[in-house]
């Protein structure tokens, strides 16, 4: 699938030619993505960039015009762009396992590695370029073993350990519902604390996750965000997106504003120094206040 020898280390571009014979293309998009494979071959990407766009802008199905892009964004370092190109490829074409391959090498340079070894899977071993892929991968896990991260499906964490070949990490099984919970911290007890946004309520759920109850609820609390527990005071500091502004609520539930005239204050982090730090939504800032 190539017009041009392949060369690896700089693009993976594929011969519109080969691609022409197997899907009736527009002939204008056939002939920019041709023009776009010899100017990728000289080392003028942009360019090659405005052609492959516009190719696909006549063609939105010319697949070897998004390879081409993926693999063009992929050399650039623009790894999102070139993620996107090829899933969106895939999406078109499942069984196009050149361009998997090629998602694997963007999510490697990504340092994606548990879904590089995904997408891997879904590879034939015997494909050209399979072992050339797969040694990448484990040559960057080798150098980067904590990084490849088990899958977890949503709401349920497995009770068994997980062993990557890597390294082994023994989840506790713990599942909860919620209809928008946003903050989550901690006390000195490991008793989690949960904001739940649109209930206008905050959850405590016991360090043995056997107990589970509305620890704060009124009118102070109104859109619940960001939470922080200060260890110091003992008290639970509560960001209110809503109403802009911070409250504090001890351990008998007794509220009481902190800080007020915020703008859509989301998350909030404490340190032990008495520092708070406030992401301000409405003004795109990180504000800076000292406690003590």
């Amino acid at each position: 699938m190539l017009c041009v020898p392949r060369v690896y280390a700089k693009a993976e571009i594929q011969d519109s030619k080969k691609a022409k014979s197997k899907t009736k293309i527009n002939s204008q998009a056939f002939h920019l993505c041709e023009l776009a494979v010899k100017l990728a071959s000289d080392g003028d990407y942009e360019t090659a960039i405005i052609y492959l766009k516009r190719a696909l802008e006549i063609e939105s199905k010319f697949e070897t015009a998004l390879f081409n892009l993926g693999s063009i964004y992929r050399v650039q370092k623009k790894y999102e762009d070139s993620y996107s190109m090829f899933q969106e490829l895939l999406l078109k074409n499942p069984a196009d396992h050149e361009a998997r391959l090629e998602k694997t090498l963007t999510l490697i340079a990504m340092k994606s590695y548990n879904d590089a070894l995904s997408e891997l899977k879904k590879v034939p071993a015997t494909e050209k370029r399979y072992t050339e892929v797969q040694e990448k991968l484990q040559k960057a896990l080798s150098q980067n073993p904590y990084r490849i991260k088990p899958n977890i499906t949503k709401n349920i964490i497995e009770d068994k350990p997980v062993n990557s070949g890597l390294y082994k990490k023994v989840y506790e099984k713990f599942s909860l519902s919620f209809n928008t919970p946003t903050g989550i911290t901690a006390d000195l007890d490991n008793n989690i604390y949960i904001a739940n946004f649109s209930g206008n309520t905050i959850e405590k759920i016991s360090a043995q996750g056997n107990k589970r109850q509305i620890f704060a609820e009124g009118n102070l609390i109104s859109g619940p965000s960001g939470l922080a527990f200060d260890e110091s005071t003992g008290e639970l500091l509560v960001a209110n997106y809503k109403t802009g502004n911070i409250i504090t609520i001890n351990q008998l539930g007794k509220m009481q504003i902190l800080i007020d005239n915020l703008e859509k204050p989301y998350s909030l982090f404490l340190q032990k120094t008495g520092k708070l730090y406030i992401s301000e939504q409405g003004k795109k800032a990180v504000s800076i206040i000292n406690l003590r």
